[in-house]
C-alpha cells in the first residue's frame, strides 16, 4: 500500500524521546518543565465539565448547522463583539487552521508564519499540500520582540502567499502584536490580496506586557481593512483542551464578506465536527471564563516571579514575557543545546524544551512551561540552575 508523502509519519524518535522512554522504563521520575497540558496541573474548572453534563439532554435532537448552534454563537458575539453570523465553531484551533488552508489556498500555495513560533501551522499546511514561508520576529533585550513588518509586506505581495499568520501573544515569545505592527500587516495583506489569520488563544493571559505592547483582541472590533480570521477556543480560555471546542470569527471589508462566508460555510458544512453537548454548553462555559482566566493567570504570574528570582543573574536571563503560558530563559553556554537538554534529562531528571524546537535563532535558550504547580516549578528552576552551573 502506498501512503501519500505528505501523510507518511516520521517514525524515527529523537534522542530526547528515546532517553525519556528509558528513564520511564527504569522507573526514574522526571520533573517536566516542558508540559503545557493544563489538565495535568489542576487548572481545569470542574464547573466547566458540569456545564457540559447538563447540556447533554438538550443534545438528544440533532439539528446540524455549518456554523454551530446559534445559541453558542450568540454567546460568542456577546462576549467578543460582532453578530452571531460572524462566528464558526470548530473542534480545535488546529481544525480552524485546516479549514482556512482549504478555504484560501490551492495546492502549492503558501502561507507566511512567524519565526520563532510554535510548530503547528507547518504540519497542517503539509497535510493540505500547502507550503509555509517564515517571517522574522526579532528580540532585543530588555525591550522584547518586534515583527519584521517589511518582510511581511514583501511576502504578502507575492502571488503565491495567500495568508499571513500572526499569533498574539506569540508562543513561545510571549509577545503581543502591537497596534502599529498589526496596522502594517493589515495594510500589507490588503495591498497583496492576502488574508490575515490572528491566533489569539493566549490573549487573556497578560503578564509583563506594558500598556503600549498590547491591543484589544481583534474580534472585539468591527470592519477590518483586510479579510481577517480570528481564532480562539476553550483549550486555553478555560484550560479544557479535552472539550474540543474552538471558534473563528470572520471580519473584513464589507464587499468581500458575502463571498468569504459562502465559501467558508461550504467547508464547515463538509465537516460538521463539533460535538453538540459542548457547543450547547458554551454560553454557561463562557460565564465561567473570567474566573478560570484569573486563576490561571495567578499561577502563571507566580511562576514567572520565581523564574525571575532564580534564573535572572550570573549568566542566566529571563526574557521579557508579555503573556502566555511559556517563558524563555537564556542560560550559560557550556554545552551545545541538544547536549544540554539531554544532560539535564539524564543527570538532573529535568525535561525542558530547547529553543531550536521553536526555530529560535540564538543558542542557549530554553523554553519553560509556566503551568506547573508553584512548588514543582520552583524545584525545577533550582534544579535547572544547579545542573547548568555544575557544567562549568
Amino acid at each position: 500500500m502506498h501512503l501519500a508523502e505528505r501523510s507518511a509519519p516520521d517514525e524515527r524518535p529523537n534522542e530526547t524521546t528515546r532517553l525519556r522512554a528509558r528513564l520511564a522504563a527504569d522507573g526514574v521520575p522526571v520533573l517536566d518543565l516542558s508540559d503545557s497540558n493544563p489538565t495535568r496541573h489542576g487548572l481545569t474548572d470542574a464547573g466547566v465539565l458540569e456545564a457540559v453534563r447538563r447540556a447533554v439532554p438538550a443534545a438528544a435532537s440533532y439539528e446540524p448547522d455549518p456554523r454551530g448552534p446559534r445559541s453558542a454563537r450568540v454567546a460568542l458575539a456577546g462576549r467578543y463583539g460582532g453578530v452571531p453570523e460572524d462566528y464558526y465553531l470548530t473542534a480545535s484551533t488546529s481544525e480552524a487552521y485546516a479549514w482556512l488552508l482549504q478555504l484560501l489556498c490551492d495546492p502549492g500555495d503558501a502561507v507566511a508564519v512567524p519565526a520563532p513560533g510554535y510548530p503547528l501551522v507547518e504540519p497542517l499546511a503539509r497535510l493540505a499540500g500547502v507550503r509555509t514561508v517564515p517571517y522574522a520576529v526579532h528580540h532585543l533585550h530588555p525591550y522584547g520582540w518586534s515583527v519584521d513588518t517589511g518582510q511581511v509586506a514583501a511576502l504578502a505581495a507575492r502571488p503565491d502567499v495567500r495568508a499571513v499568520v500572526a499569533v498574539s501573544p506569540g508562543n513561545p515569545t510571549g509577545a503581543y502584536l502591537r497596534a502599529a505592527e498589526r496596522g502594517s500587516m493589515e495594510a500589507a495583506c490588503r495591498a497583496g490580496g492576502a488574508a490575515l489569520v490572528l491566533d489569539e488563544v493566549f490573549a487573556p493571559f497578560r503578564l509583563d506586557a506594558a500598556p503600549g505592547d498590547t491591543v484589544p483582541p481583534s474580534s472585539s472590533e468591527p470592519e477590518r481593512p483586510c479579510t481577517t480570521f480570528t481564532l480562539d477556543g476553550l483549550s486555553k480560555l478555560v484550560c479544557a483542551p479535552q472539550l474540543k471546542l474552538s471558534w473563528l470569527r470572520v471580519a473584513g471589508p464589507a464587499g468581500e464578506l458575502p463571498t468569504v462566508h459562502r465559501a467558508l460555510e461550504t467547508v464547515a458544512d463538509t465537516y460538521l465536527s463539533v460535538s453538540s453537548p459542548v457547543a450547547l454548553a458554551l454560553p454557561e462555559i463562557l460565564d465561567r471564563a473570567e474566573a478560570s482566566v484569573t486563576a490561571t493567570r495567578a499561577r502563571l504570574a507566580a511562576n514567572l516571579a520565581v523564574a525571575h528570582a532564580l534564573l535572572d543573574d550570573d549568566g542566566f536571563r529571563v526574557r521579557r514575557c508579555g503573556g502566555g503560558w511559556t517563558v524563555l530563559v537564556d542560560v550559560p553556554r557550556y554545552l551545545p543545546d541538544e547536549q544540554l537538554v539531554l544532560t539535564l534529562l539524564a543527570e538532573a531528571h529535568l525535561a525542558v524544551h530547547p529553543g531550536y524546537f521553536y526555530d529560535l535563532p540564538t543558542p542557549g535558550t530554553l523554553a519553560l512551561s509556566l503551568l506547573p504547580e508553584p512548588p514543582a516549578f520552583e524545584v525545577g528552576c533550582r534544579r535547572l540552575r544547579a545542573a547548568v552551573q555544575a557544567l562549568a
